[in-house]
Protein backbone atom coordinates (compact mmCIF):
# COMPACT_ATOMS: atom_id res chain seq x y z
CA UNK A 1 0.00 0.00 0.00
CA UNK A 2 1.33 3.41 -1.04
CA UNK A 3 0.15 7.07 0.32
CA UNK A 4 -1.69 7.53 -2.95
CA UNK A 5 -4.50 4.23 -2.26
CA UNK A 6 -4.82 5.97 1.57
CA UNK A 7 -6.15 8.98 -0.37
CA UNK A 8 -9.30 7.54 -0.35
CA UNK A 9 -10.43 6.86 2.88
CA UNK A 10 -8.55 9.62 4.24
CA UNK A 11 -11.37 11.47 2.04
CA UNK A 12 -14.08 9.53 2.79
CA UNK A 13 -13.28 10.14 6.27
CA UNK A 14 -13.02 13.60 5.90
CA UNK A 15 -16.27 14.26 3.90
CA UNK A 16 -18.42 12.23 6.58
CA UNK A 17 -17.44 13.79 9.33
CA UNK A 18 -17.81 17.47 7.80
CA UNK A 19 -21.20 16.32 7.38
CA UNK A 20 -22.14 14.18 10.61
CA UNK A 21 -20.84 17.12 12.62
CA UNK A 22 -24.15 19.33 12.08
CA UNK A 23 -26.18 16.81 12.93
CA UNK A 24 -24.37 15.75 16.34
CA UNK A 25 -24.23 19.25 17.03
CA UNK A 26 -28.25 18.77 16.90
CA UNK A 27 -28.22 16.01 18.81
CA UNK A 28 -26.17 17.87 21.67
CA UNK A 29 -28.05 20.69 21.84
CA UNK A 30 -31.49 18.15 21.65
CA UNK A 31 -30.62 16.26 24.24
CA UNK A 32 -29.00 19.26 26.51
CA UNK A 33 -25.64 17.70 26.35
CA UNK A 34 -23.51 21.64 26.31
CA UNK A 35 -20.60 22.79 28.08
CA UNK A 36 -21.92 25.94 29.98
CA UNK A 37 -19.30 28.78 30.91
CA UNK A 38 -17.41 29.18 33.98
CA UNK A 39 -15.59 27.40 36.30
CA UNK A 40 -12.43 26.20 34.50
CA UNK A 41 -13.89 26.45 31.06
CA UNK A 42 -13.22 29.59 29.16
CA UNK A 43 -15.81 29.69 26.69
CA UNK A 44 -18.23 32.69 26.50
CA UNK A 45 -21.39 30.74 25.21
CA UNK A 46 -23.28 27.56 25.65
CA UNK A 47 -21.69 24.67 23.40
CA UNK A 48 -22.53 21.43 22.46
CA UNK A 49 -20.83 18.51 23.48
CA UNK A 50 -20.36 14.91 21.89
CA UNK A 51 -18.82 16.06 19.03
CA UNK A 52 -16.52 13.40 19.13
CA UNK A 53 -19.30 11.20 17.82
CA UNK A 54 -19.20 12.61 14.52
CA UNK A 55 -15.24 11.47 14.56
CA UNK A 56 -16.03 8.26 15.71
CA UNK A 57 -19.03 7.48 13.34
CA UNK A 58 -17.22 8.73 10.01
CA UNK A 59 -14.36 6.53 11.40
CA UNK A 60 -16.27 3.20 12.35
CA UNK A 61 -17.93 4.33 8.36
CA UNK A 62 -15.05 3.84 6.99
CA UNK A 63 -13.56 1.34 8.44
CA UNK A 64 -16.50 -1.12 8.30
CA UNK A 65 -16.80 -0.22 4.34
CA UNK A 66 -13.17 -1.57 4.12
CA UNK A 67 -14.22 -4.76 6.07
CA UNK A 68 -16.93 -5.28 3.97
CA UNK A 69 -15.21 -5.07 0.54
CA UNK A 70 -11.61 -5.46 1.27
CA UNK A 71 -10.61 -7.30 5.29
CA UNK A 72 -7.26 -8.12 4.16
CA UNK A 73 -6.13 -4.44 3.99
CA UNK A 74 -6.66 -3.97 7.96
CA UNK A 75 -5.51 -7.66 8.50
CA UNK A 76 -2.34 -7.80 11.97
CA UNK A 77 -2.83 -11.67 13.04
CA UNK A 78 -4.05 -14.77 11.38
CA UNK A 79 -6.16 -15.17 14.16
CA UNK A 80 -10.08 -13.80 13.64
CA UNK A 81 -13.05 -13.01 16.20
CA UNK A 82 -16.52 -12.54 14.86
CA UNK A 83 -15.48 -12.87 11.26
CA UNK A 84 -13.01 -9.35 11.90
CA UNK A 85 -8.98 -9.47 12.26
CA UNK A 86 -8.62 -10.69 16.11
CA UNK A 87 -6.68 -7.18 17.49
CA UNK A 88 -8.58 -4.86 15.63
CA UNK A 89 -11.85 -6.60 17.26
CA UNK A 90 -10.14 -5.78 20.27
CA UNK A 91 -9.19 -2.33 19.38
CA UNK A 92 -12.72 -1.96 18.24
CA UNK A 93 -14.11 -3.11 21.20
CA UNK A 94 -12.10 -1.09 23.81
CA UNK A 95 -13.48 1.61 21.73
CA UNK A 96 -16.86 1.12 21.54
CA UNK A 97 -16.38 1.12 26.07
CA UNK A 98 -14.70 4.01 26.00
CA UNK A 99 -17.54 6.00 23.60
CA UNK A 100 -20.52 4.94 26.14
CA UNK A 101 -17.98 6.17 28.71
CA UNK A 102 -17.26 9.25 27.15
CA UNK A 103 -21.19 10.19 26.20
CA UNK A 104 -22.09 9.36 29.76
CA UNK A 105 -19.70 11.45 31.11
CA UNK A 106 -20.89 14.83 28.94
CA UNK A 107 -24.23 13.72 29.97
CA UNK A 108 -24.32 13.07 33.40
CA UNK A 109 -20.46 14.23 34.42
CA UNK A 110 -18.90 10.64 35.72
CA UNK A 111 -17.26 10.26 39.02
CA UNK A 112 -13.72 10.57 37.32
CA UNK A 113 -12.59 7.11 39.70
CA UNK A 114 -15.58 5.42 37.63
CA UNK A 115 -14.32 6.91 34.06
CA UNK A 116 -11.03 5.97 35.20
CA UNK A 117 -11.99 2.32 35.60
CA UNK A 118 -13.72 2.00 32.30
CA UNK A 119 -10.49 3.54 30.55
CA UNK A 120 -8.80 0.75 32.34
CA UNK A 121 -11.36 -1.99 30.77
CA UNK A 122 -11.30 -0.20 27.46
CA UNK A 123 -7.63 -1.32 27.49
CA UNK A 124 -7.61 -4.33 28.71
CA UNK A 125 -9.88 -5.42 25.63
CA UNK A 126 -6.85 -3.98 23.87
CA UNK A 127 -4.39 -6.94 25.29
CA UNK A 128 -7.18 -9.44 25.92
CA UNK A 129 -7.32 -9.69 22.02
CA UNK A 130 -3.76 -10.60 21.74
CA UNK A 131 -2.06 -7.00 20.90
CA UNK A 132 1.02 -6.89 22.62
CA UNK A 133 4.21 -5.42 22.63
CA UNK A 134 7.11 -8.30 22.13
CA UNK A 135 10.25 -5.56 22.60
CA UNK A 136 11.21 -2.03 22.76
CA UNK A 137 14.29 -0.76 21.17
CA UNK A 138 17.48 -0.04 22.98
CA UNK A 139 17.90 3.26 23.87
CA UNK A 140 21.72 2.98 24.90
CA UNK A 141 22.34 0.46 21.60
CA UNK A 142 22.73 -3.23 21.46
CA UNK A 143 19.92 -5.50 21.68
CA UNK A 144 16.05 -4.61 21.93
CA UNK A 145 14.65 -4.86 25.12
CA UNK A 146 12.13 -8.62 25.09
CA UNK A 147 9.69 -7.47 27.41
CA UNK A 148 7.67 -11.26 27.52
CA UNK A 149 4.99 -10.93 30.25
CA UNK A 150 5.25 -7.51 30.56
CA UNK A 151 3.46 -6.28 28.12
CA UNK A 152 0.50 -7.10 29.60
CA UNK A 153 1.41 -4.36 31.86
CA UNK A 154 2.91 -1.81 29.63
CA UNK A 155 0.11 -2.21 27.37
CA UNK A 156 -2.91 -1.00 29.57
CA UNK A 157 -0.66 1.75 31.44
CA UNK A 158 0.42 3.29 27.52
CA UNK A 159 -3.47 3.42 26.64
CA UNK A 160 -4.36 5.02 29.98
CA UNK A 161 -1.52 7.48 29.55
CA UNK A 162 -2.34 8.58 26.50
CA UNK A 163 -6.39 8.85 26.96
CA UNK A 164 -6.10 10.71 29.78
CA UNK A 165 -3.14 13.02 28.15
CA UNK A 166 -5.76 14.08 25.22
CA UNK A 167 -8.46 14.25 27.67
CA UNK A 168 -6.52 17.03 30.43
CA UNK A 169 -5.14 18.55 26.83
CA UNK A 170 -8.57 19.28 25.47
CA UNK A 171 -9.28 22.58 26.57
CA UNK A 172 -8.55 24.93 23.45
CA UNK A 173 -10.94 25.11 20.36
CA UNK A 174 -9.35 23.11 18.07
CA UNK A 175 -6.10 21.75 20.30
CA UNK A 176 -6.68 18.00 20.88
CA UNK A 177 -8.48 17.41 17.22
CA UNK A 178 -5.73 19.40 15.34
CA UNK A 179 -2.79 18.12 17.45
CA UNK A 180 -4.43 14.18 17.04
CA UNK A 181 -4.14 14.86 13.30
CA UNK A 182 -0.98 15.82 13.64
CA UNK A 183 0.13 12.44 15.06
CA UNK A 184 -1.94 10.50 12.61
CA UNK A 185 0.09 12.03 9.71
CA UNK A 186 3.37 11.33 11.58
CA UNK A 187 1.65 7.88 12.91
CA UNK A 188 1.13 7.00 8.76
CA UNK A 189 4.58 7.49 7.20
CA UNK A 190 6.42 5.45 10.28
CA UNK A 191 4.05 2.68 9.29
CA UNK A 192 4.44 3.15 5.43
CA UNK A 193 8.56 2.94 6.00
CA UNK A 194 10.16 -0.41 5.37
CA UNK A 195 11.39 -1.20 8.42
CA UNK A 196 8.02 -1.05 9.73
CA UNK A 197 6.25 -2.04 6.82
CA UNK A 198 2.39 -1.73 8.51
CA UNK A 199 0.60 -1.18 5.72
CA UNK A 200 -2.98 -1.49 7.96
CA UNK A 201 -1.79 0.71 10.50
CA UNK A 202 -1.18 3.70 7.77
CA UNK A 203 -4.47 3.01 6.69
CA UNK A 204 -6.75 3.75 10.04
CA UNK A 205 -3.88 6.31 11.51
CA UNK A 206 -5.39 7.95 7.70
CA UNK A 207 -9.12 7.41 8.30
CA UNK A 208 -8.67 9.00 11.45
CA UNK A 209 -6.69 12.10 10.50
CA UNK A 210 -9.46 12.26 7.97
CA UNK A 211 -12.29 12.03 10.43
CA UNK A 212 -10.68 14.45 12.75
CA UNK A 213 -10.01 17.08 9.91
CA UNK A 214 -13.39 16.72 8.78
CA UNK A 215 -14.62 17.89 12.56
CA UNK A 216 -11.87 20.51 12.86
CA UNK A 217 -13.47 23.24 11.20
CA UNK A 218 -16.58 23.43 13.61
CA UNK A 219 -14.24 23.13 16.58
CA UNK A 220 -11.97 26.06 15.41
CA UNK A 221 -12.50 29.03 17.45
CA UNK A 222 -15.01 30.25 18.54
CA UNK A 223 -16.19 26.71 18.23
CA UNK A 224 -19.47 25.64 17.55
CA UNK A 225 -19.09 22.21 19.44
CA UNK A 226 -16.75 20.63 21.39
CA UNK A 227 -15.22 17.16 21.35
CA UNK A 228 -16.04 16.04 24.80
CA UNK A 229 -14.93 13.40 26.51
CA UNK A 230 -16.51 10.89 23.81
CA UNK A 231 -14.25 12.59 21.37
CA UNK A 232 -10.55 13.27 23.21
CA UNK A 233 -10.82 9.98 25.26
CA UNK A 234 -11.06 8.13 22.26
CA UNK A 235 -8.35 10.11 20.18
CA UNK A 236 -5.78 9.67 22.68
CA UNK A 237 -6.67 5.70 22.73
CA UNK A 238 -5.92 5.30 19.10
CA UNK A 239 -3.16 7.23 18.87
CA UNK A 240 -2.11 5.43 21.82
CA UNK A 241 -2.99 2.33 19.92
CA UNK A 242 -1.34 3.27 16.75
CA UNK A 243 1.86 3.64 18.33
CA UNK A 244 1.55 -0.05 19.44
CA UNK A 245 0.04 -1.64 16.28
CA UNK A 246 2.66 0.01 14.14
CA UNK A 247 5.65 -1.63 16.00
CA UNK A 248 6.31 -0.23 19.71
CA UNK A 249 6.61 3.43 17.99
CA UNK A 250 6.12 5.21 21.71
CA UNK A 251 9.39 7.55 20.75
CA UNK A 252 7.34 9.11 18.18
CA UNK A 253 3.75 9.24 19.55
CA UNK A 254 5.99 10.90 22.75
CA UNK A 255 7.96 13.06 20.77
CA UNK A 256 4.69 14.20 18.82
CA UNK A 257 2.08 14.32 21.66
CA UNK A 258 5.12 15.63 24.07
CA UNK A 259 3.90 18.75 25.38
CA UNK A 260 0.05 17.46 26.60
CA UNK A 261 2.67 14.28 27.79
CA UNK A 262 4.52 16.52 30.10
CA UNK A 263 1.97 18.75 31.16
CA UNK A 264 -0.60 16.18 32.21
CA UNK A 265 2.46 14.69 34.35
CA UNK A 266 3.13 18.35 35.71
CA UNK A 267 -0.35 18.92 36.45
CA UNK A 268 -1.02 15.84 38.03
CA UNK A 269 2.37 15.79 40.11
CA UNK A 270 1.35 19.42 41.22
CA UNK A 271 -2.01 18.35 42.11
CA UNK A 272 -0.04 15.39 44.51
CA UNK A 273 2.03 17.97 46.33
CA UNK A 274 -0.52 20.41 47.07
CA UNK A 275 -3.03 17.57 48.81
CA UNK A 276 -5.54 17.89 46.04
CA UNK A 277 -7.12 14.94 44.15
CA UNK A 278 -5.12 14.27 40.79
CA UNK A 279 -8.60 14.22 39.17
CA UNK A 280 -9.27 17.77 40.23
CA UNK A 281 -9.78 19.76 36.96
CA UNK A 282 -8.29 23.48 37.48
CA UNK A 283 -7.11 26.32 34.52
CA UNK A 284 -3.12 25.62 35.25
CA UNK A 285 -2.73 23.36 32.36
CA UNK A 286 0.23 24.92 30.07
CA UNK A 287 -2.62 26.19 27.59
CA UNK A 288 -4.24 28.38 29.95
CA UNK A 289 -0.32 29.54 31.17
CA UNK A 290 -0.91 30.90 27.10
CA UNK A 291 -3.47 32.46 27.59
CA UNK A 292 -2.77 34.12 31.05
CA UNK A 293 0.82 35.71 29.56
CA UNK A 294 -1.35 37.64 26.76
CA UNK A 295 -1.99 35.25 23.96
CA UNK A 296 -4.81 34.16 22.00
CA UNK A 297 -6.90 30.61 21.61
CA UNK A 298 -5.58 31.01 18.00
CA UNK A 299 -2.57 31.73 18.01
CA UNK A 300 -1.77 29.61 21.04
CA UNK A 301 -3.12 26.58 19.43
CA UNK A 302 -0.91 26.77 16.28
CA UNK A 303 2.26 27.09 18.15
CA UNK A 304 1.58 24.18 20.25
CA UNK A 305 0.73 22.60 16.43
CA UNK A 306 3.92 23.93 15.32
CA UNK A 307 6.00 22.71 18.13
CA UNK A 308 4.02 18.82 17.64
CA UNK A 309 4.80 19.22 13.91
CA UNK A 310 8.49 19.89 14.28
CA UNK A 311 9.17 17.14 17.02
CA UNK A 312 7.21 14.80 14.46
CA UNK A 313 9.20 15.79 11.84
CA UNK A 314 11.98 14.94 13.67
CA UNK A 315 10.65 11.33 14.97
CA UNK A 316 10.41 10.36 11.26
CA UNK A 317 14.04 11.51 10.52
CA UNK A 318 16.03 9.97 12.94
CA UNK A 319 17.02 6.53 14.74
CA UNK A 320 16.76 5.64 18.14
CA UNK A 321 19.51 7.25 19.27
CA UNK A 322 18.44 10.92 17.74
CA UNK A 323 14.50 9.98 19.20
CA UNK A 324 16.18 10.30 22.45
CA UNK A 325 18.17 13.20 22.18
CA UNK A 326 15.24 14.96 21.27
CA UNK A 327 12.89 14.04 24.16
CA UNK A 328 15.90 15.26 25.75
CA UNK A 329 15.25 18.88 24.02
CA UNK A 330 11.38 18.17 24.24
CA UNK A 331 11.58 18.34 28.12
CA UNK A 332 13.95 21.59 28.05
CA UNK A 333 11.76 22.88 25.59
CA UNK A 334 9.20 22.46 27.78
CA UNK A 335 10.66 23.85 30.86
CA UNK A 336 11.46 26.92 29.23
CA UNK A 337 8.26 27.66 27.73
CA UNK A 338 6.22 27.24 30.99
CA UNK A 339 9.33 29.50 33.15
CA UNK A 340 8.86 31.59 30.21
CA UNK A 341 4.87 31.86 30.29
CA UNK A 342 4.90 32.38 34.16
CA UNK A 343 6.90 35.50 33.57
CA UNK A 344 5.04 37.01 31.36
CA UNK A 345 1.99 36.25 33.30
CA UNK A 346 3.25 37.87 35.97
CA UNK A 347 4.30 41.17 34.18
CA UNK A 348 1.00 41.21 33.01
CA UNK A 349 -0.38 41.83 36.43
CA UNK A 350 2.02 44.35 37.78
Amino acid sequence: MNRIELLLPFLLALGSSFALTPLVRLLALRLGVVSVPGGRHIHATPTPKLGGLAIVGSFLLVVGGILVTDPTKLQFVAEQSLGIDRNLFGVLLGALVLVVTGVLDDRFDLNPWIKLGLQAIAALCVVAFGVEIHWLSNPLGGSNIVLGALTYLLVPIWLLLMINTVNLFDGLDGLASGLTAIACAAMVFLSLEPMVDQPGTALLAAILAGATLGFLPYNWHPAKIFLGDTGSMFLGYMVGVFAIISGAKFATAALVLGIPILDAFWVILRRLLSGQSPMKADKLHLHHRFLNAGFSVRSTVLILYAISALFGMIALTTGTAGKVTALIWLVVLAVLLGGGLVLLERRRKV
